[in-house]
């Protein structure tokens, strides 16, 4: 690090402490990172980013970062105080030579090979900046994926930076090193490879994953109850979170009372039935099975005979298009089943917005039996 005057040091220790506050930083990897120097190539997704990654590593990392940001007023003492590089993406040269010459002396240089922020929470395509240091360096690269970061205040998620609330404090963050590639293996390419592999495996271990199904989506339903859940492609109509979750509610209970059946076959094109129908299936702990009504006859008889489908979801409409699907035993209709609902419908709404998502789940029954031991 270069050296601090007390205003720098000042700035940079409450930047640190208002991300340490904000977000709780896991790291994973730290076994790959090499003794000596070398370049360290992330995915970007927020504004502080850069403190995120400093606070998984237990070694100082020095930037390079676009000469725009580096000389803007409110960055630029925080920017030079933790030794970041200027590079001017036109004249890159200078930049590149001191980012070799740090690494050489046994520096962790970091480059963001996408060049931007993320808009969408996926990778964009990566510049090529960072095999000129890695190769001028013969340096090794280390991959990093920043993982759980997309939705956090200081990303892009709902086309703003800040002016969002968080959704936790302290918010969740996984940091996984990947092992080093050599300068001459390290093209964009195979770093690209390299980081979706890294965030495959970050996606693997959330915890979300382990929990049950219905449960996170009741959750995640209640989370803005008001907000649109559902646009339907076909008549341009919307369903809100809490209108989805009543429904479903409503259709789950009939589904678990009427019928023993594990699985499901759901027959319906993309729309908000769909999305009722699976959601009614999972909340009554069964199992929702979307055929594939355009593979032909033989193809879902042999589904249904493989799942033991014996009971489908559809539409009147729907079902009028298909003269030669090999319908189960019984096939429910929503356009027949729904109306007679309404009442338990509007109930279940209520429900939905009163009642905690551990209540509403319990209630519903659509808790996974060892969760229901638990808390009985």
């Amino acid at each position: 690090m270069s050296s601090m005057s007390r205003t720098e040091r000042a700035l940079y220790f409450f930047g640190r402490l208002l991300v340490r506050s904000l977000y709780r930083v896991t790291a994973l990897g730290l076994e790959n990172l090499p003794s000596g120097g070398f370049l360290l190539v992330p995915n970007h997704i927020t504004w502080v980013d850069a403190l995120l990654l400093q606070l998984a590593c237990p070694r100082p990392i020095r930037y390079v970062i676009d000469q725009a940001y580096y000389h803007r007023p409110i960055l630029h003492p925080i920017l030079r105080a933790i030794g970041c590089i200027p590079i001017n993406i036109r004249h890159s040269h200078a930049a590149v030579r001191t980012a070799a010459e740090k690494i050489a002396e046994g520096e962790i240089v970091c480059v963001f090979p996408e060049g931007q922020l993320e808009r969408t929470g996926t990778l964009l395509r990566l510049q090529r900046g960072y095999e000129l240091i890695a190769r001028h360096a013969k340096a090794q690269v280390v991959p990093v994926w920043l993982d759980q970061l997309w939705g956090s205040i200081f990303s892009f998620q709902g086309g703003r930076f800040f002016t969002k609330f968080p959704k936790r404090i302290p918010y969740p963050v996984t940091i996984a090193f990947g092992k080093p590639l050599n300068a001459e293996e390290a093209d964009v390419a195979t770093v690209r490879e390299e980081l979706l592999k890294l965030g495959e495996s970050c996606f693997s271990r959330r915890p979300s994953l382990d929990r049950h199904l219905a449960e996170e989506c009741v959750r995640g339903l209640k989370r803005r109850p008001f907000a649109t859940a559902v646009i339907d492609g076909t008549d341009h109509t919307e369903l809100s979170r809490s209108k989805l979750l009543g429904a479903a509610a409503a259709l789950s209970r009939y589904l678990r009372k009427e019928f023993s059946d594990e699985r499901i076959a759901i027959v319906l094109p993309a729309s908000k039935g769909s999305m009722l129908a699976n959601l009614a299936v999972t909340l009554a702990n069964k199992v929702p099975v979307d055929l594939n009504f355009t593979m032909g006859r033989a193809a879902n008889e042999s589904c249904c005979r493989r799942a033991n489908l014996r009971v489908a979801i559809s539409a009147t409409p729907f079902m009028e298009r298909l003269k030669d699907f090999p319908w189960p035993e019984r096939i429910l209709k929503l356009d027949e089943l729904l109306p007679p609902m309404k009442g338990q419908i509007i109930l279940w709404w209520i429900i939905s917005l009163l009642a905690p998502a551990r209540l509403l789940l319990r209630l519903l029954q659509a808790e996974p039996p060892e969760n229901r031991k638990a808390s009985s």
